[in-house]
């Protein structure tokens, strides 16, 4: 049996797994399928977003640094090899950590010790609409990503105010082979996306033998805590995490009992709460000049009473 490998990548808070929700949703309970997460911070919340609207599928979680490093490489290619002879899936999807350079992905895919066990599928790009020139600016991967997608899906459309015409005519000049639609919450169903995979990767074919770019200057940090904020300090938190902040994701407890997912894009927020939650409570941030110490102490300061600030 052949098992089918796709590719989900794009910058960090573009959909990857809200997409890969939904694919779940929709292909899980006719299809063999597993799952790899690949988070560029020491630890991951993915997996378990995942896990609580999905069964049925296996997920196996790489962490700390991107597998298309070459530090990383041998050992996903190692996990991956595992994979197949234990679980056998018909389809492997990877979604890649938002500062991956996959350049290399027909290289890695042609890995003499895969043989013709695996063959690529989808290599699906997604683009947040409203941050997209913003992110192209920020990191040269970005531009990597986009250059060898079959599919890019340009996200978010519902918060977007601009000319789309700016964005797609960029996306061309990168990469004048992919099939680019647009979305509002990835809402995207898998035979729209088969329909349009370009089965002979030319844009993926151009950088064959590319060597991919090295660690990203960019920090992630990890805050783990059983403290409790409430909502009022924790947009403060967030906002004074500042423009160095790109992107923060994780699960929080609030002063109130309850737990919140916590999702910020560049200004954008969503705090939204989670029911009968079970698992850590943890917040991954990225930033160019962050340190997980000045993390802690912009949260601690936020988590403190309002007298108790006064007082101080």
């Amino acid at each position: 049996m052949t098992t089918t490998f796709h590719l989900i990548n794009g910058f960090l808070g573009s959909g990857k797994t809200t997409l890969l929700d939904r694919l779940l949703r929709e292909l899980s309970q006719q299809h063999r399928i597993a799952v790899i997460q690949n988070e560029f911070a020491p630890t991951g919340v993915d997996g378990q977003t995942l896990k609580r609207s999905n069964e049925g599928f296996h997920l196996v979680e790489i962490v700390n640094g991107s597998v298309f490093c070459v530090c990383q490489m041998g050992s996903f290619l190692q996990t991956l090899e595992k994979l197949l002879d234990e679980v056998r899936p018909e389809m492997v999807f990877l979604e890649a950590s938002g500062l991956a350079d996959p350049l290399s992905i027909i290289d890695l895919m042609s890995a003499p010790n895969l043989g013709k066990r695996i063959e690529l599928g989808q290599i699906i790009s997604l683009v947040d609409a409203p941050n997209f020139f913003r992110g192209l600016s920020t990191l040269e991967r970005f531009k990597h990503q986009l250059m060898v997608a079959d599919t890019i899906i340009i996200n978010k459309m519902d918060l977007f105010e601009g000319n789309l015409d700016d964005i797609t005519d960029r996306l061309r000049e990168l990469n004048p082979y992919a099939h680019i639609q647009t979305a509002t919450y990835v809402d995207i169903d898998w035979q729209a996306l088969a329909s349009a995979n370009q089965v002979e990767h030319r844009a993926a074919r151009r950088y064959e033998g590319s060597v991919p770019a090295g660690r990203p200057p960019m920090n992630s940090c990890v805050l783990r805590t059983h403290d409790r904020v409430d909502r009022e300090g924790l947009q403060r938190f967030l906002h004074s995490l500042g423009p160095d902040c790109p992107r923060a994701k994780g699960v929080l407890g609030l002063t109130n009992g309850q737990f919140v997912s916590v999702h910020s894009v560049y200004d954008e927020l969503e705090i939204r709460e989670i029911e009968d939650y079970v698992g850590p409570t943890q917040l991954i941030v990225f930033g160019g000049n962050l340190t997980p110490g000045e993390v802690r102490r912009k949260f601690k300061a936020c988590t403190q009473p309002e007298q108790q600030k006064l007082v101080s």
